[in-house]
């Protein structure tokens, strides 16, 4: 478990030098270094590493809180929440299936503008031929 949390430490340490954003949202740097809190729970299965998913995600990840924090705007009701998406990689770093499994949130369609972050994300190419990656992503959201 700690070796988890230390490498999750480290990608995002190491992602605050690498991201820069004008958004006035969340500051990348604010994103970035909750992260671990906001998907704990990642579950995943197939040839991808934890610390591959998680490199190819953040930017998603981020954007979504930031839309969150577009939504809370618009409706202050919303409140904290998680949406877990079921997304299937292929070894060529396509995204063949995606989908929401859970929403805490009752909020449709905020659930659908999530999903769009999802339509054309793309992964590093990873693993063998034909291996895929099952990913189970919680996103929590809090004001």
């Amino acid at each position: 478990m700690k070796i988890k949390l230390t490498v999750v430490v480290v990608i995002v340490a190491s992602l605050l030098f690498a991201c820069g954003s004008k958004k006035e949202s969340e500051p990348p740097k604010s994103c970035l270094e909750s992260i671990p809190e906001a998907i704990s729970g990642l579950k995943i299965s197939g040839a991808r590493p934890e610390k591959n998913v998680i490199a190819n995600l953040w930017p998603t990840i981020c954007r979504a809180r930031e839309l969150y924090a577009q939504r809370m705007k618009e409706n202050p009701k919303l409140g904290k929440g998680m949406i877990e998406l079921k997304i299937t990689v292929d070894f060529n770093g396509e995204i063949e299936a995606y989908s929401i499994a859970r929403s805490t949130l009752d909020d449709p369609a905020f659930d659908q503008k999530v999903l769009r972050v999802f339509e054309f994300m793309d992964f590093d190419p990873y693993g063998p031929h034909n291996a895929e990656t099952q990913i189970l992503l919680p996103i929590r959201f809090k004001p």
